[in-house]
């Protein structure tokens, strides 16, 4: 878990700039779980951060993101696995369009669950060290949800927009579920640089 506050001011500065304030709220967590050929692997994160800049009053998001993941695996040799894998990616907050460095609150453009993102995946488990692991998936199902009805007529994240007449009467509501199947990648690396500090990456 992580609290991150910055401030900055700036009183007839020479070389220019503004004064700001940001807060982040950061949560990471995990459980794993080994027992014979089987394992369990679990993921959480979540944050959220605020940025005010300047005397513009306005305040924008710098991170919003809820992402779950679950995979269980099946020994198959001694480095590969049988594998599915869950994952759901959202986030918490409505976030608006940016214009001259403030958001429009009349331009909504993502809100909780518009997107949202689930992803099953079938395929094999890459786990050569504790550190390293690559999952290879050829047969993915994912699915879109735009929770948002204004969004979801607008077409936004690929969903099918509503249908309207001449007169700009609606006919037919915006999708809120759009499906896809295909692959998937993801690969994660994770280890200790010195005591008390780790790095930890991961691709999709």
């Amino acid at each position: 878990m992580g609290l991150n506050f910055t401030q900055t001011y700036l009183d007839n500065w020479a070389s220019g700039g503004q004064s700001s304030i940001s807060g982040t709220v950061l949560v990471s967590g995990f459980a794993k779980y080994a027992k014979g050929k089987a394992t369990w692997d679990n993921s959480i994160d979540l944050a959220y951060g605020l940025l005010r800049q300047g005397d513009s009053g306005g305040v924008l998001k710098t991170d919003d993101r809820f992402d779950f993941s679950s995979k269980y695996g099946h020994r198959a040799t001694e480095v590969w696995y049988y594998s599915a894998l869950l994952n759901f990616r959202t986030q918490f907050a409505p976030g608006y369009n940016i214009v001259n460095g403030v958001q429009d609150e009349n331009q909504l453009i993502s809100d909780f669950l518009a997107p949202g993102y689930g992803l099953l995946a079938l395929g094999m488990d890459y786990k050569p060290s504790s550190k390293f692991t690559a999952f290879i998936s050829p047969l993915t199902y994912k699915l879109t949800v735009v929770g948002n009805q204004a969004l979801a007529d607008a077409g936004a994240f690929g969903v099918q927009a509503a249908e309207f007449n001449d007169l700009g009467e609606k006919i037919a509501d915006g999708e809120n579920l759009r499906s896809e199947l295909g692959g998937f990648v993801k690969m994660e690396y994770k280890t200790d640089l010195v005591e008390n500090v780790s790095l930890q990456t991961r691709i999709d």
